[in-house]
């Protein structure tokens, strides 16, 4: 007997009948394509923030597949072709995301994103910068234009290489719109959301239903489909799982009048990223400086890799300027050396949608489009 949950509630609680796990950009649309491929189902979506999602309204706005330097980090785990396939289907899953909702309705630029290098970066530059040509005519197919070219970086008021490879296909947007838009769109057609629960365990009750238990709440969900959507969180559920949680961090700057670019910019093989906020600049990441510290679930910052962030703002990319950090906070990613998601059957009336690898903006649209086709 449970002596602290009614009569009502737990009959409520039984009434579900596919319960998605994580309310972040993956979740939110499996949910959405879930409940158009089965209207009679109930779908509900279980989040444990109490307020949006722990990297959805977490990330720096990029609408990016990977810088040319990325793409070619990659190619050293993966092999080139998987690097480019997998930079393929960010490119269409971004695609699929803006045609869905609209450019405006998510705050989306198409601005176009630069990979930047230090002055005394030239090898470095020349490295990557002899595959462009290659690499282009590989991706000519998914774009119908170049995917990289090399263009002055001058005009920038940067400290840095006198050319960068320009991305004319990358753009930014606006995290808040973007999460809304979904939000309402699923609440829009009838799924419910609860956030504030925190799975604990969850078991098969018989071959067709599945028990979810929570830690911070005594009542208990029958689910008759169970979806997990929890990307850098996954070690929490399905542990068997190569999913390694990587904290991003993130500082926003005072506004610059003055600031003279607009756009999106990788440095450092994409760990280092930064774009025009407004008249702000936005600057993440550096996870490599300490992959083992950035292992992490936590949502703190840390100071050394605040004060690396720093250096580059104040050092490159807006030199002498020292502008205020407004704002400070971290988000969770999941990752691995492979970098391909993970979409498939776990369990009997089990399945998962995790491991977008830094790339759930781009990765969302065709990755939920994915899991929904798993199942009947």
């Amino acid at each position: 007997m449970n002596a602290s949950v009614s009569f009502w509630e737990q009959r409520w609680a039984d009434k579900a009948d596919i319960v998605v796990i994580g309310a972040g950009l993956v979740g939110l649309q499996s949910a959405i394509k879930l409940k158009q491929k089965f209207s009679h189902r109930k779908v509900w979506i279980i989040e444990s923030s109490t307020f949006g999602s722990p990297a959805s309204l977490r990330n720096a706005g990029f609408a990016c597949f990977g810088s040319l330097g990325e793409v070619l980090d990659d190619a050293k785990n993966i092999g080139l072709d998987d690097a480019l396939g997998l930079y393929a289907l960010r490119y269409q899953g971004l695609q699929k995301l803006i045609a869905a909702y609209g450019e405006t309705t998510i705050g989306y630029e198409n601005s176009g994103g630069y990979e930047i290098f230090k002055n005394s970066e030239s090898q470095e530059f020349d490295r990557i910068a002899q595959h462009v040509d290659s690499v282009n005519e590989k991706l000519f197919e998914i774009h119908g234009q170049m995917s990289f070219q090399i263009k002055k970086s001058s005009s920038f008021g940067m400290d840095i290489h006198p050319s960068a490879i320009f991305s004319p296909g990358e753009g930014a947007i606006q995290t808040h719109l973007l999460y809304e838009t979904i939000r309402k769109h699923a609440l829009s057609l009838g799924i419910e959301i609860f956030s504030g629960l925190q799975i604990e365990t969850f078991h098969q009750l018989d071959s067709l239903k599945w028990n979810l238990k929570f830690a911070n709440s005594d009542i208990s969900i029958v689910a008759k489909e169970l979806i997990i959507c929890t990307n850098g969180f996954t070690r929490q559920i399905l542990p068997e799982l190569d999913v390694a949680p990587a904290r991003g961090q993130v500082l926003v700057t005072e506004p610059i009048p003055t600031l003279p670019f607009r756009g999106i910019f990788h440095y450092d093989k994409g760990y280092v990223y930064f774009r025009s906020l407004g008249a702000r600049i936005l600057i993440g990441g550096a996870r490599n400086i300490d992959f083992k510290g950035e292992e992490t679930m936590s949502q703190e910052t840390t100071e050394q890799l605040v004060s690396h962030l720093k250096n580059i703002l104040n050092e490159v990319i807006v030199p002498g300027m020292n502008p205020i950090i407004d704002y400070q906070w971290a988000g969770t990613m999941g990752m691995a050396s492979d970098r391909q998601p993970i979409i498939k059957k776990v369990d009997e009336h089990l399945h998962c949608c995790v491991r977008m690898g830094g790339m759930g903006v781009a990765l969302s649209a065709w990755a939920s489009e994915k899991l929904v086709n798993l199942i009947d």
